[in-house]
C-alpha cells in the first residue's frame, strides 16, 4: 500500500476524470510543448472494475524499440472485462512516445541538439519528475503525479536493447526495501520469470526508476525484460499475457486459480562476458543453459575466415542474456550469466 493511498480504488480520479464502476476509458495524458506548439501526449486505458479493489499499474515503452511491451500491454487491456474486474488497472502502453516514434532507447532528435541538457535523456531513471525539468523529468513528473502515484501494484514492461535478449526476467527493488522487496519477489514468482534479480546495486535498482521509487512508498513493484528489442514476437506476447493474468488473479483482480510456471530462479547478479576481438559472432549457448567456468560460449572468425577467439565463462551459471547482433567490434557484450542468490 501506499503512503497515500488505501489499497482500495474508491474516489480514484485520473486527470480529473472519475471513472464509473465497470467502464473502460480511453484516453491521452498531456506531457511537454515542443517546437512547433504541438504537445507529447502519451495513450492510457483506464478500466475500472464493477468491483472495488486495488490500483495496477501496467507501463511499457520507457525505451522506444521495447516493441513486445507495447504489444502485451494493448492486449491486456482489450481482453480484460471491466465487469470482470476488482480495482482499477491503469495501461500506459507507450510511456514515451517520442522513442516510440523513432523506435529508438530515447528521444533522439532533442538529445543530438542539446545532449547536455538533456542528461539523463531517459525518463525511466528520472523519477518522480519535475514539473521544470528537462523533457526527461518532465515524462517522469506528468507520469507519477498524474498515474503512477495511485498504484498499489506496478509493473513496468522492458525489452534489452536492439541486438540484445533476455529469458523472461524480472528485477525487484533492492532488498534493503524491507516487506515491499519481499512482495515484489512474490510478484515475480507469480509472474512466472526464469530469472528474478534481487540486488543492492547496479542500473536496476536506480533510485530514480519507477518501481524503486513505488517500492520506497510502500508499493508492490518490479520490473520485466522479455524479448528482443526491435522486435514483435508472439511467443513473447503470450508469455507477458500469461504472467500478468496470474498476477492480476494473484492480486484478487481477476477470478480464477493462481497457476506456477517458470523457472523462478532468483539471483544477485549478472555478470558480463565480452569478446576481446572483432569479428562475426558464432554463439555456443542458448538462453536458460547452465554453463561450467571455462566452458566455450562463443567463437569469433575475423573476414578471412579465421577463427581468433574463443570465449570461455569466467564463472559457472545460467545464461540469462544473449546477443543477438552477429557482428561484434572488441568489448562488446557476448552472454551475460546469471550468480544465483
Amino acid at each position: 500500500m501506499t503512503k497515500d493511498a488505501a489499497r482500495s480504488d474508491e474516489g480514484l480520479t485520473v486527470e480529473g476524470v472519475a471513472l464509473a464502476r465497470g467502464t473502460r476509458v480511453e484516453t491521452r495524458l498531456r506531457t511537454l510543448e515542443l517546437a512547433d506548439g504541438s504537445w507529447v501526449e502519451l495513450p492510457v486505458i483506464l478500466l475500472r472494475g464493477k468491483a472495488p479493489g486495488p490500483v495496477f499499474y501496467l507501463g511499457a515503452a520507457f525505451h522506444g524499440d521495447e516493441v513486445n511491451g507495447v504489444e502485451i500491454a494493448t492486449r491486456l487491456a482489450g481482453e480484460i472485462d471491466p465487469v470482470q474486474l476488482s480495482g482499477t488497472l491503469i495501461v500506459a502502453p507507450a510511456q514515451n512516445p517520442l522513442a516510440l516514434q523513432a523506435q529508438h532507447r530515447y528521444f533522439v532528435g532533442h538529445f543530438l541538439k542539446s545532449p547536455l541538457d538533456q542528461s539523463p535523456a531517459d525518463p525511466w531513471v528520472s523519477f518522480p519528475g519535475e514539473a521544470d525539468g528537462n523533457m526527461a523529468a518532465q515524462i517522469a513528473h506528468k507520469l507519477f503525479t498524474q498515474l503512477i502515484r495511485h498504484a498499489d501494484y506496478l509493473i513496468d514492461i522492458h525489452t534489452p536493447t536492439t541486438g540484445g535478449r533476455y529469458a523472461p526476467f524480472a528485477f525487484l527493488p533492492p532488498p534493503g526495501a524491507g516487506e515491499a522487496a519481499r512482495r515484489a519477489e512474490a510478484m515475480a514468482e507469480v509472474f512466472g520469470a526464469d530469472f528474478i534479480l534481487s540486488t543492492e546495486q547496479g542500473l536496476y535498482v536506480s533510485e530514480q526508476s519507477p518501481h524503486v521509487v513505488m517500492a520506497r512508498r510502500g508499493a508492490t513493484a518490479m520490473g520485466v525484460e522479455l524479448g528482443e528489442g526491435g522486435r514483435l514476437e508472439a511467443e513473447i506476447t503470450q508469455q507477458g499475457l500469461r504472467g500478468l493474468r496470474n498476477v492480476l488473479r494473484w492480486a484478487g483482480m481477476l477470478p480464477g486459480e493462481v497457476e506456477r510456471f517458470g523457472a523462478r530462479q532468483v539471483i544477485r547478479t549478472m555478470h558480463v562476458v565480452r569478446s576481446h576481438r572483432g569479428g562475426l559472432v558464432h554463439r555456443r549457448v542458448g538462453l536458460g543453459d547452465t554453463v561450467g567456468a571455462g566452458d566455450v560460449v562463443a567463437t569469433i572468425t575475423n573476414l578471412f575466415g579465421e577463427e581468433t577467439e574463443q570465449i570461455r565463462a569466467p564463472i559457472g551459471g545460467p545464461i540469462v542474456r544473449i546477443a543477438t547482433f552477429p557482428i561484434v567490434s572488441a568489448g562488446e557484450r557476448i552472454v551475460q550469466i546469471g550468480v544465483l542468490r
